[in-house]
Order: C-alpha cells, then structure tokens, then sequence
C-alpha cells in the first residue's frame, strides 16, 4: 500500500466552522496512510480529530474562496501535494491510488463544462468539439505545490467575474487560465487518467466506461458525507433515476457499506 507523507487533506470552510467537512477529511485520511490532516475555518470546531490540524482563517465569500485557493492556500500547505475534500467530496478508495497521479501538477474529475477557442460550453455540449479544454473539478482535486505557488509566482491573476461558473476557482484554474499555467509548466493530468481519480456528475458519452470499483474518489454537491458510513443525498430517488448513472453510483456506495438517505420528492 503506498504511503502519502507528502500529502496534506485540506479542507477550506471560509463561511462556518467547517464541521460538516470532519466525516469527508477523517474517511480521507484513513484511505490514504501517512497523509497530514488540516481544517482551515472560521472558527475552530468541536470534536475536531487528533490528527485534523486546525488554522483559522477570516469569513470569505465564493469569489474570495477562488482568490484563496489561488493565491493564499500555498501558505498553509507544508507537504509537496495537497488534496482538497469537502462535505460532498471524500475519498472512496484508497486501494485505488495510482502512483501516476503524483507526476502531475492538478487532477480533478473532467466536468461537463469546456472551453473550445474562446466559448465556454457546459452540459457536454462540447462533446464532438475539436480540442476542448475540459474543467476538472475542484471539490476533490489534487494540487502540487507548484501548482499552488505558480499563479501568485509568475503574476497569473484571477479573472474577476461575479457569477458563476467563471468565479469558480476550478473553471479559473483548469479552463480560463489553463494555457498560460500550461506555459508555465504546470502539467494537468489527462482525460482517462482524471477520470479514473474521480467523478463529478457524467454524460454518456465521456463515463459510459467508468468502473466505479476503481475511482479514488468523487466529489458532486448532491451527495455530503454526514457520518462515517452515511451519505445524505440533496436528490430525490426519483431525480437520481433521471441522472445519468446517478442512481447506479449511489447504489455502489450503499453495496461498500454506505447508507443513502434520499430526500422526499416534491408533493
């Protein structure tokens, strides 16, 4: 089993204690041996774990959460990778690491959104595009230390929208900006390799071949970790149905151990 010394599992709350994130980050922890713990809140939360450091941080709104990620995270990271969980993104699978992912500065799970020349698509639609530049997730992402000190190094600055998708830290960092990092020599992990990490939520035409026994982990804002083997679903049975793969992944977690509490359907 590989051990993960250089690795720090992060966890950025700028708006609560960051309490919600405590399942996502101890599950994590225990998936990934050898790996540093660390909470960056408001406030410090109880029932923090042992081996979850705690550092304080001031409230932050999403656009200043993307300034944070972009140029202030690499001062809390000591270890040569992080990997950023939250409540709705926790490793899976530990066993299923691959080493590989270490030669690269970023992975995240491809996303439905892309940019092809200078126009940005979403839902898949840049499916049958040629040469998309495909956002990869940034709710479980793992980050290199020169992939957190190359923007802020280098004068790479955040792009400053107020809406979203394009104040979101991971469309900046993965599509918006991603030419000039690459010119930098940040190196993001290709397609099959970033699908193998993780899952975001999938089309038919990029996930139809994604086995979920072997995904590290996930991340989508429909399902939150709530307890160690318990997953509150923000979807009804009947909306997961509609999802594509929805329902067959959130009938894998429940065959590894995990409970899936829908919500109720609208009346």
């Amino acid at each position: 089993m590989a051990t993960h010394n250089q690795l720090t599992v992060v966890a950025i709350y700028g708006h609560n204690d960051g309490a919600g994130a405590l399942p996502s980050l101890s599950r994590s922890l225990a998936e990934l041996p050898g790996s540093r713990g660390l909470l960056l809140s408001v406030s410090r939360p109880e029932g923090l774990p042992g081996n979850v450091r705690w550092r304080q941080v001031d409230r932050l709104s999403y656009q200043q959460y993307s300034l944070f990620c972009m140029h202030a995270l690499q001062n809390f990271i000591e270890t040569d990778f992080c990997l950023v969980v939250q409540e709705d993104g926790w490793v899976l699978d530990g066993r299923n690491w691959q080493d590989e992912f270490y030669e690269y500065d970023y992975i995240g799970a491809p996303c439905h959104a892309a940019r092809v020349g200078e126009r940005y698509y979403s839902n898949f639609t840049w499916i049958d595009l040629p040469n998309p530049i495909i956002v990869q997730n940034g709710g479980f992402s793992l980050r290199s230390r020169k992939f957190l000190t190359t923007p802020s190094g280098n004068g790479v600055m955040y792009l400053f929208y107020k809406v979203q998708p394009f104040c979101n830290e991971d469309v900046q960092l993965t599509c918006l900006l991603r030419p000039r990092l690459e010119e930098l020599g940040i190196r993001y992990a290709p397609v099959e390799l970033a699908k193998r990490f993780s899952v975001e939520y999938m089309g038919p035409r990029i996930h139809g071949d994604i086995d979920f026994g072997k995904l590290l982990g996930h991340h989508a804002p429909t399902r939150k970790l709530t307890g160690e083997h318990h997953v509150s679903c923000r979807q009804s049975l009947a909306q997961a149905k509609e999802t594509y793969r929805e329902l067959e992944f959130l009938d894998y977690l429940q065959r590894t151990g995990y409970t899936v509490e829908y919500v109720e359907a609208a009346p």
